[in-house]
């Protein structure tokens, strides 16, 4: 069976696990990638918001005879989204979040509005005209954070520990969110959901190091209760569309007060990810058997959910892959 993964950049452990039980094909806007020297067929696409983006992945997904299309950058998922019947046609499921999940995920006060109209634990959000008055004066338990509401990653994110630097981040970020800081042990949860909005697999890890937004040192902690938050958090979400495929979800624990806070969900894959695998999450295996049943019954998954997860810590370094000066040519 072929899988498509789009932009896939630095992506490398993602590609090692999957190709485990598919043929991996990669597609990016860059021939400068190092990830395609790892999959099975590179092809070089143009950039999401160029013409022809749509008409060259299905190309692509065509020759290649691809089953399963999984991207993983955000700014794709608007425009795949639109298109999902085209690509259905040809034989191909979109492994992604319904549009109006994806659109909770990736702007953040759509996310603060979804936590709080199912009162999900999370950091107070402060409105515009909250922000400006803790500026001209009120009262307030600094530090705040400062965040783009439409922002990837760990990007553009700032600490206000005081008025001053309140103002100045407001003003800085481009559609900036004030959040109240949540405290305490922070987790990534992965999770990888069927066609049906059902979690296969759910494993919280502690981010230990991070470095320019992505996980370096990481420990997968099986608390028992931000799992079934989080089981919670996904039935709800569910309300509002179908869940599909991988999402990385955010909280923090604060042990003393036995509170749980959430603060992000992304419809995708994490960038720590591959310690789930190591910890005996086979999303490789798991998608297989999804996409195997597409065209008969929903699949029994209880083999993969029941699989038991190793509480493994993750240590990340660096490698390079090297290439002549005609390589790109």
């Amino acid at each position: 069976m072929n899988l498509l993964l789009t932009s896939i950049g630095k992506r490398i452990e993602l590609i090692g696990h999957l190709k485990s039980s598919f043929r991996v094909i990669g597609v990016d806007a860059s021939a400068e990638n190092p990830a395609k020297s790892f999959v099975d067929a590179f092809y070089r696409v143009p950039r999401c918001r160029e013409e022809g983006y749509v008409r060259e992945l299905l190309a692509v997904c065509g020759k290649e005879k691809v089953s399963l299309l999984v991207p993983l950058y955000e700014p794709e998922f608007e425009i795949l989204n639109a298109v999902r019947d085209k690509f259905e046609k040809i034989g191909v499921k979109l492994v992604l979040s319904e549009e109006s999940v994806t659109e909770i995920c990736n702007d953040k006060r759509k996310t603060a509005a979804f936590f709080k109209k199912y009162d999900i634990p999370a950091p107070e959000t402060l409105s515009d005209s909250e922000v400006e008055a803790v500026i001209g004066g009120e009262q307030a338990e600094f530090p705040l954070i400062v965040k783009p509401a439409d922002g990837m990653g760990s990007e553009g994110i700032f600490f206000a520990k005081n008025r001053r630097e309140l103002e100045f981040f407001y003003g800085y970020v481009e559609n900036a969110l004030v959040q109240r800081c949540a405290r305490g042990k922070e987790y990534t949860i992965d999770v990888l959901c069927d066609f049906y909005g059902e979690p296969v697999y759910i494993v919280p890890r502690i981010r230990l190091e991070v470095r320019s937004g992505e996980v370096t040192k990481s420990r997968v902690d099986l608390q028992r209760r931000v799992v079934e938050e989080t089981k919670r958090l996904l039935g709800l979400l569910n309300r509002e569309g179908q869940v599909c495929g991988p999402m990385t979800i955010q909280c923090f624990w604060e042990e003393s007060e036995q509170s749980l806070k959430f603060i992000e969900i992304n419809p995708r894959f994490g960038g720590g990810v591959p310690l789930a695998f190591a910890a005996g999450a086979d999303y490789a295996a798991a998608l297989k058997r999804m996409g195997e049943s597409l065209a008969g019954e929903r699949p029994d998954l209880t083999v993969f959910r029941e699989r038991e997860i190793r509480e493994l810590t993750m240590l990340r370094y660096t490698q390079a892959v090297y290439e002549s000066k005609t390589a790109g040519t």
